[in-house]
């Protein structure tokens, strides 16, 4: 009994090796392709490939007209226009203003706003002086009394000499944190002493900027 267990045990390992050993030989025949045929062989074209079906020629075919990506339908007038279906600009902000939203408009606004508007809004930025027309500040009456959705409307559509920015600034979310930031910028303008120390801070460290 013991001598066929170790008989089988012996045969198993010199399968094994002969398997093993098994390298094939050079064939000039299509391999074995147990698929479904018609699947494999299919009628296709392979990007780049001519087509003469049509008229330019080409088997890769544009997106039809109008044809939005999943997920892009910017449908929401007020949240990625800053106006209301008829066309009014919105007054609120559409978005949960907190620190962070706040601190991505502030880095947003120092890359493409700071340049021309100036680190504080004044409209005083570096380009100034190399002939750009200063922008009106931030801290005048008329941009304070503005509606939300007009500072957001510059930015997407452009104003006056200043082109868009909302394919700088793409994603709505930002656009609307930099509208926060000015805002927070215009009201930092008229603190008082007595809201700088519930700060935490020093009335007399404070500077015009």
């Amino acid at each position: 009994m013991k001598y066929g267990f170790k008989f089988n045990i012996a045969a198993m390992l010199l399968l094994g090796m002969l398997l093993a050993s098994c390298r094939g030989q050079p064939s000039e025949k299509p391999p074995i392709m147990p698929i479904q045929q018609n699947m494999y062989w299919q009628q296709k074209y392979l990007a780049f490939e001519p087509n003469e079906f049509f008229e330019d020629g080409r088997a890769m075919r544009l997106p039809v007209e109008g044809t939005i990506a999943r997920g892009n339908l910017q449908n929401d007038n007020a949240f990625f226009r800053g106006v209301t279906d008829d066309g009014d600009y919105i007054a609120e902000i559409p978005a949960v203003i907190d620190r962070a939203f706040l601190n991505t408009g502030r880095d947003k606004y120092n890359i493409y706003c700071q340049p021309c508007h100036g680190g504080a809004g004044f409209g005083d930025g570096i380009v100034i002086g190399y002939g750009y027309v200063p922008p009106p500040s931030f801290h005048d009456d008329e941009v304070l009394e503005m509606p939300n959705g007009q500072i957001y409307s510059a930015i997407y559509n452009g104003a006056g000499t200043m082109p868009s920015y909302r394919n700088k600034v793409n994603r709505a979310e930002d656009r609307w944190a930099i509208v926060a930031y000015i805002r927070a910028m215009q009201i930092s303008q008229g603190a008082s002493a007595d809201d700088i120390r519930a700060l935490g801070l020093d009335p007399s460290d404070a500077t015009s900027n």
